[in-house]
């Protein structure tokens, strides 16, 4: 228990693809249980129902566990620290997208898009890069190999 504990909270060192799926898996599972609880509208409506608060912040709460995950994949690649970090502002924005626009009303398609498409890239380069790159081989700055005496596949 304390190993998935630390999987999910700890930003430190690095973990390995499997371990990375494995997160990706716990979260997401307990994403939709917890959106069955908080905002069960939004799994039979019709149409997309407005933003709940309560799924929002439970969106938002699931962000550390993501970001660590996260940042521990892009330390296993060697890629700078920033880039793990990066994750839970542009996931804030993301999850409080739909309530700022319930806010101030309808956005113009040109000012969602400038707003999307760098969120989309970035979400984009992270999970082919968690879910399918490779970690460097042995030590790098942010650790021991997860993977050090075990065989290497690509």
């Amino acid at each position: 228990m304390a190993l998935l504990i630390n999987l999910l909270t700890s930003l430190r060192g690095r973990i390995n693809r499997a371990k990375w799926w494995l997160g990706l898996a716990i979260i997401g599972i307990t994403n939709v249980l917890g959106g069955l609880l908080l905002n069960p509208d939004f799994f039979t409506a019709e149409e997309l129902p407005p933003p709940s608060g309560p799924d929002t912040i439970w969106q938002i709460a699931l962000l550390l566990p993501m970001t660590a995950i996260t940042v521990k994949r892009f330390n296993d690649t060697d890629r700078p620290a920033w880039l793990g970090y990066l994750f839970a502002p542009l996931g804030v924005v993301l999850y409080l997208g739909p309530h700022v626009r319930q806010w101030i009303g309808t956005v113009e398609p040109t000012q969602l898009l400038s707003v999307l498409l760098p969120l989309f890239a970035y979400f984009l380069f992270a999970f082919i890069d968690n879910g399918f790159v490779r970690g460097t081989d042995g030590p790098n700055r942010y650790g021991p190999d997860p993977l050090a005496g075990a065989p290497r596949s690509a």
